[in-house]
């Protein structure tokens, strides 16, 4: 019994080693713990429920990639973290981070997180960054552009603390890629259309690489 309990342990420190110590019940499952030592666990707090079929092991540090990638995983396969959330996570927005907002192919209700419905999802609109589906930044900044004013948006080598830190390994974008996007969602609202001009202005800010000749 006791070396069952270590294989058990073992297993979820190896899922959730490379997820900021998020684990979905369907990853348990498929990995031989069973639904019995699954509620043992939620019971003894090695196991604490985020969403429905969503948990973070309980001796791992929460952080605010673990909240992000929670989220996103509760909201189904296909969803991406989108709006101002994904521009804090990749360091085009400074502040405490924004509550979750996750862009998913179905309708969602997650309590505490903003969800957004996309029966089209385009696959060149979605990245992975620090272990969290994300849209990328020329997507993230369309989207911003549709609320925010430049000046709004965090300058990298400015921002302070953690933002400084997350901002100086957030990737870089080719200024090509936001008019693509943009061409991509016409159909939305006239303020998306502004993106173009809004990544033109913001190139020196976010560090945005010229386009090959």
């Amino acid at each position: 019994m006791r070396h069952q309990r270590r294989t058990v342990e073992r297993e979820l420190a190896r899922l959730a080693s490379g997820a900021h110590g998020i684990v979905t019940r369907a990853e348990l499952l498929e990995s031989g713990i069973t639904v019995a030592e699954i509620s043992q666990r939620l019971a003894s707090g090695a196991l604490l429920r985020e969403y429905r079929g969503v948990y973070h092991v309980g001796h791992r540090a929460p952080s605010v990639e673990a909240r992000y990638l929670a989220a996103v995983l509760a909201c189904g396969p296909g969803a991406l973290l989108c709006g101002r959330a994904a521009g804090h996570l990749l360091g085009l927005l400074k502040g405490p981070a924004p509550r979750p907002e996750v862009m998913a192919p179905t309708e969602r209700r997650i309590p505490g997180v903003i969800t957004r419905r996309s029966r089209r999802m385009d696959a060149r609109e979605g990245t992975i960054w620090r272990s969290v589906p994300v849209t990328t930044v020329a997507r993230t900044l369309v989207d911003l552009a549709a609320t925010l004013a430049l000046d709004e948006l965090g300058r990298r080598r400015r921002a302070p603390g953690a933002h400084a830190r997350r901002a100086a390994r957030a990737p870089a974008v080719r200024i090509r890629s936001c008019p693509e996007v943009v061409t991509r969602h016409q159909g939305r609202t006239r303020a998306v259309a502004r993106g173009y001009s809004f990544a033109d202005r913001s190139r020196n800010v976010f560090g945005m690489t010229p386009d090959a000749p």
